[in-house]
């Protein structure tokens, strides 16, 4: 297990890099709209997925329409049912890891998973469970230190939503 947790680290620095910039502007971002300090942390535990977290804000702050925020959330994280298919048949020979690795597959983790050339000597359910659990601090952390930003540092945050979308283009670019 240890090796495992040694394994994955250096495997999931660039994500962290990444996370704990966009983790912080989604807790920037909640903090400005109004969102309690424990809704924020709730929702990087309990949704983790970026884009609809983002989402979400605008949807917890208009009139709550069911259909509308299921479509929404249907068209937005769409593309893990693909993910999901790729990855049936390594997470369905987990034991227990494999609901957590399933509830936290994000784009980036299917990419490290999917790269992954994990020694034979090593278990690759603790590699993905730990590379899933890694992920998710990352982004947890973030938004803690976004909400401690945005507490501690006064400054505009228009235009801070577009963060996400700019994310996408970039990566669609290159």
């Amino acid at each position: 297990m240890k090796e495992a947790l040694k394994y994955s680290f250096p495997k999931t620095v660039p994500i962290m890099a990444g996370y704990l910039f966009l983790g912080a502007s989604f807790g920037v971002l909640a903090v400005s709209q109004g969102l309690s300090l424990m809704v924020t942390i709730l929702m990087s535990l309990l949704i983790y997925a970026g884009s609809m977290q983002f989402a979400t804000i605008n949807v917890l702050q208009a009139n709550f329409h069911p259909i509308g925020a299921l479509l929404l959330t249907l068209m937005v994280n769409a593309r893990h049912i693909f993910y999901g298919i790729t990855l049936l048949k390594p997470y369905s020979q987990m034991d227990w890891k494999k609901y957590y690795t399933i509830f936290g597959l994000t784009d980036e983790t299917f990419s490290l998973v999917v790269s992954l050339d994990v020694p034979k000597s090593m278990d690759k359910n603790w590699v993905y469970f730990f590379v899933t659990g890694l992920n998710q601090l990352y982004w947890v952390v973030g938004t803690i230190l976004g909400i401690l930003l945005s507490h501690f540092l006064s400054f505009n945050t228009e235009g801070i939503e577009f963060v996400l979308t700019a994310l996408f283009v970039t990566i669609f670019v290159e």
